[in-house]
């Protein structure tokens, strides 16, 4: 009776709890010591003993994953039959069902099957079937570890007799690989750049070269001393429209292309950095490295332009995200001024930890929006 009430007094309150950060990766490889102790059934005579646990894992899914299975249970004596030094094995497999994946807390269902076989005075070595099952659950205190409680019912049969055992066990579970949650940044609204102009002045001999910057709109076609000028954006098209014009003229012209000032797209606005770290990385992934090139440009080519790179993260242990977030936001600052040449003063980095939310947390694609890196740039 009092097996049963335990049981399921821990069952309700796993099923129960839940806080917010991700702990279950998909794909994931897993690898747990435990130890606990081994409830024998009243039938069987044996005291309560310390057992050894290992299990080995892979998940599938962030929800369902398998284990690999084995326990050993340490000798000890029957009070009443002539069984003495009697230790246990136990090996198998089971399946587990995580309720809330993506939490620091995750509490699961499990069972399995196993081969039980005992070792020791008074018994014979046959391998006896298993069933088992139970909950338990997981609680993060990194991305890749986190502590551990297990306890299961396990029944056997043997000689016309079925066996109610009872296994608690406390340790840690060691997560490796696996497909780290998607960080969506939020894509700022679209800001107008300002078109690069190229204009092109077509003079025939022995009339004098004068250039003229290109109107926006379309002009009617002028007379025979020059040709219509041409608009266009990269340098490349306006090298062929130039061509064109020259061509048409049937003259040697001299072309001259009119400079005109760079955009300031980061200027007095915040600018989520699209990048992703991945699990509690902090590096700067050679991938990401083109999409912050752009500022570092930006800031090379505008020398009064100052600012704050800022970091930010989701829910999690307070101190933990803010230093988190401070190391992200430091490794995206030191690689724009350490790749471009910026004067560190004009650049500094700070992190805010879950303290400036965007979204709720209480979903995972709120917290994916909360994991980013802003730049706040003021020009002078």
């Amino acid at each position: 009776m009092r097996k049963t009430v335990l049981f399921t007094v821990v069952m309700a309150l796993t099923i129960s709890v839940a806080t917010a950060f991700g702990s279950v990766r998909e794909g994931s490889y897993s690898l747990s010591p435990l130890i606990g102790g081994y409830i024998y059934g009243s039938n069987q005579q044996f005291d309560t003993a310390p057992v050894l646990g290992i299990r080995g894992g892979y998940s599938f899914t962030k929800a369902l994953g398998v284990e690999a299975v084995y326990d050993y249970v340490t000798p000890t004596d029957s009070r009443f039959w002539s069984l003495k030094n009697i230790a246990m094995h136990r090996f198998g497999g089971q399946a587990l069902y995580h309720f809330v994946p993506d939490n620091q807390f995750v509490p699961y269902l499990a069972a399995g099957y196993s081969g039980i076989k005992f070792t020791g005075t008074g018994v014979n070595n046959i391998l006896h079937g298993a069933f088992d099952y139970g909950a338990g659950a997981k609680y993060s205190v990194t991305d890749d570890i986190a502590v551990r409680a297990d306890i299961r019912h396990i029944l056997y049969g043997y000689n016309g007799t079925t066996y109610n055992n009872v296994e608690f066990l406390l340790g840690a579970t060691f997560q490796f690989g696996g497909t780290a949650p998607v960080v969506k940044a939020i894509v700022p609204a679209a800001v107008p750049v300002e078109p690069v102009i190229a204009a092109a002045v077509v003079s025939p001999p022995p009339a004098p070269v004068k250039s003229v910057a290109a109107p926006v709109q379309k002009a009617p076609v002028p007379t025979v001393e020059a040709v219509p000028p041409v608009v266009v954006a990269p340098p490349v098209i306006a090298s062929i429209a130039v061509k064109a014009a020259i061509e048409t003229a049937k003259a040697e012209p001299v072309v001259t292309v009119l400079p005109v000032k760079a955009s300031g797209r980061y200027c007095n606005k915040t600018t989520v950095l699209i990048i992703e770290f991945g699990g509690s990385k902090t590096a700067v992934k050679e991938e990401y490295a083109g999409r912050l090139d752009r500022l570092g440009r930006f800031m090379k080519e505008n020398p009064t332009a100052r600012g704050t790179i800022e970091g930010h993260t989701a829910a999690g242990g307070e101190a933990r995200m803010a230093k988190l977030s401070k190391a992200r936001a430091d490794s995206v600052r030191d690689y724009l001024v350490t790749t471009f040449g910026i004067d560190g003063s004009r650049l500094s980095a700070v992190g805010y930890g879950k303290s400036r939310p965007i979204a709720s947390n209480k979903t995972a694609v709120g917290r994916r929006k909360n994991f980013r890196v802003e730049a706040v740039i003021v020009c002078e």
